[in-house]
């Protein structure tokens, strides 16, 4: 991995943020540009950016290697739970905040920012992986992620899961893609190259909208929230060394421990916030944890990168 080339990638990024928070200031962006930018993200641009990568990409010799992917993806989202709980434990954290703290551990911003710094770090190729692992990302969310967000407030267990959730327009664009991929369908020109051109809209709209989101929010008084920032640091860099260490034991291919490792190192997942807000989880707590660690994650990602 050259490692001057993830840090010019994370400078780049890091100035559309900077861009993104000028804008916001300077009342050029606001709450609600950041609403539909963000569901234009989620619905049409990161959509097409997978469909696009992962119908223009190279082709895996091993199509097992898509199943075997799969396997690693369940198997990462039953382990990280495990390593929080333990990481919880060890920190004595205290009972009342152990599911938001979890989930913060847990859920990384695979979509919204884990998609742009993987493609700029490992290329088009990557975006497969991706796909595949925010899958399965999706399912584990949606069911554990609720249970996490819920239990503190005594509601755990009483939340209903709506199945059309799993069904998202990241989850819809990653079926399909792996299904072009499984039958070798070779989308023609005139389809391919919209795709690109939407899809290449993600990494700078996605980094300006973050940038903007920070506004709202005092480093001075989250700061203060020391555990939060404590969090953050596990998050986005004792989780990506944990998961290093093991899958360097047994993950071949190097590309796939490679995406591992690097959305370990992702913060804290953005759409946590508005589940929370969506099944009575305590929305201020998680959007601090958010902040704090999309933060520190342009410094920390190049750092992690190393280790590749």
């Amino acid at each position: 991995m050259d490692i001057i080339l993830v840090f010019k990638q994370m400078i780049i990024l890091s100035i559309l943020m900077i861009v993104g928070y000028i804008a916001n200031k300077r009342n050029i962006m606001n709450e609600e540009s950041d609403k539909l930018f963000s569901k234009l993200i989620v619905n049409i641009t990161c959509p097409a950016l997978i469909i696009y990568s992962v119908a223009s990409g190279e082709r895996l010799e091993d199509k097992s290697m898509l199943i075997y992917i799969f396997v690693i993806a369940i198997i990462y989202y039953v382990s990280i739970p495990i390593i929080s709980k333990i990481l919880i434990k060890i920190l004595k954290i205290k009972k009342s905040v152990q599911g938001l703290y979890e989930s913060m551990l847990v859920y990384s911003n695979l979509g919204f920012m884990g998609i742009p710094v993987v493609s700029s770090i490992f290329g088009n190729r990557a975006i497969l992986y991706i796909s595949i692992i925010m899958s399965v990302c999706n399912i584990s969310l949606f069911t554990y992620g609720i249970f996490l967000l819920t239990k503190d407030n005594g509601n755990a267990g009483k939340q209903t899961t709506d199945i059309k959730k799993f069904f998202n327009a990241g989850t819809i664009s990653a079926i399909i893609a792996i299904g072009l991929y499984i039958m070798n369908i070779s989308l023609p020109e005139i389809i391919l190259e919209p795709l690109k051109l939407a899809g290449d809209i993600t990494t700078p709209l996605a980094m300006l909208v973050i940038g903007s989101t920070l506004v709202k929010f005092s480093f001075k008084e989250i700061i203060k929230e020391k555990w939060i920032s404590i969090f953050a640091i596990i998050r986005l860099f004792v989780l990506a060394i944990i998961v290093w260490c093991i899958g360097h034991i047994f993950i071949n291919d190097k590309l796939l421990l490679g995406v591992l490792v690097i959305i370990s190192g992702m913060p804290v997942a953005s759409n946590i916030v508005m589940m929370c807000s969506e099944y009575g989880g305590n929305q201020e707590f998680i959007t601090k944890g958010v902040f704090i660690s999309t933060l520190f994650s342009v410094v920390t990602i190049p750092i992690i990168a190393v280790l590749l």
